[in-house]
C-alpha cells in the first residue's frame, strides 16, 4: 500500500536536493544548453587553432632570426679574415717599400766605400758619409721616426735612461749633461729611450 504522503510528493513539480529546490529541465532548455556548449567547444577549438597558428608563426620567425644571425656571424668572420689579409698585405707592402728605400742607402754606401780606395782626402770621405747619413735621416723622418731631445733637457724616465749621474752645482737638478746613445720616437711613441748622464745637486742623491 502506497503512502498518501509519498503520492502527494510525486505530484510536486519541484524536487528538494540538499535543502534546495530545483525545477526539472525542459527539453527546450536541455537543447539550448547543449547548443551553447557546442558553440563554446567550437569557440575554444577555434581559439586553440589560432593559438597554434600564432605559435607556429613565432617559431618560424625565430628560425628566420636564427638563420639571419648565423649568416651575419658567417659574414663577420669572412670580414675579419679579409681585414686580416689586407692588414698583412699592407704590412708586407710597407716593409717592402721601406726596404727599397734602405737599399738605395746600401748602394750609396757601397759606392762610397769603393771611392775610398782611390780617395786620399779625409774631408771628401767625410762629406760622402754625411750625405748618406742625411739621406738615411730623411727616410726615417718620412717614416715618422725622429730623435728625442736629451742634452740640457730635464731628465724624463719615459724618454731617457740614466746610466750615470754626478754631483755638480753647474747644472740644475736632473739635467741631462751627456748622451751616450740617441733615443727616437716613432710618431708619438718612444721607439727607444736615450741613454744619458744626469746631473744631481751636491746635496741631492744619485740616480
Amino acid at each position: 500500500m502506497v503512502d498518501k504522503k509519498s503520492n502527494q510528493s510525486l505530484k510536486y513539480t519541484e524536487k528538494s536536493i540538499e535543502g534546495k529546490k530545483y525545477k526539472p529541465a525542459t527539453k527546450e532548455e536541455l537543447t539550448k544548453e547543449l547548443k551553447d556548449k557546442k558553440e563554446l567547444i567550437k569557440k575554444l577549438g577555434n581559439e586553440l587553432l589560432e593559438t597554434k597558428k600564432f605559435a607556429q608563426e613565432k617559431e618560424n620567425l625565430s628560425k628566420e632570426y636564427l638563420e639571419h644571425l648565423k649568416r651575419l656571424q658567417a659574414d663577420f668572420e669572412n670580414y675579419k679574415k679579409r681585414q686580416e689579409k689586407k692588414k698583412k698585405e699592407f704590412i708586407e707592402f710597407a716593409n717592402e717599400e721601406l726596404i727599397n728605400k734602405l737599399l738605395s742607402i746600401v748602394d750609396n754606401l757601397e759606392r762610397a766605400l769603393d771611392s775610398t780606395k782611390n780617395e786620399n782626402s779625409i774631408e771628401a770621405i767625410s762629406q760622402g758619409i754625411n750625405s748618406i747619413l742625411k739621406e738615411f735621416y730623411d727616410i726615417l723622418n718620412k717614416e715618422g721616426v725622429r730623435p728625442i731631445k736629451a742634452i740640457n733637457h730635464k731628465f724624463d724616465p719615459y724618454k731617457h735612461e740614466a746610466i750615470m749621474s754626478f754631483e755638480t752645482d753647474k747644472y740644475l737638478e736632473d739635467t741631462v749633461t751627456e748622451e751616450f746613445r740617441k733615443g727616437y720616437y716613432i710618431r708619438s711613441k718612444v721607439l727607444r729611450p736615450a741613454i744619458v748622464k744626469v746631473a744631481v745637486s751636491i746635496k741631492g742623491k744619485k740616480i
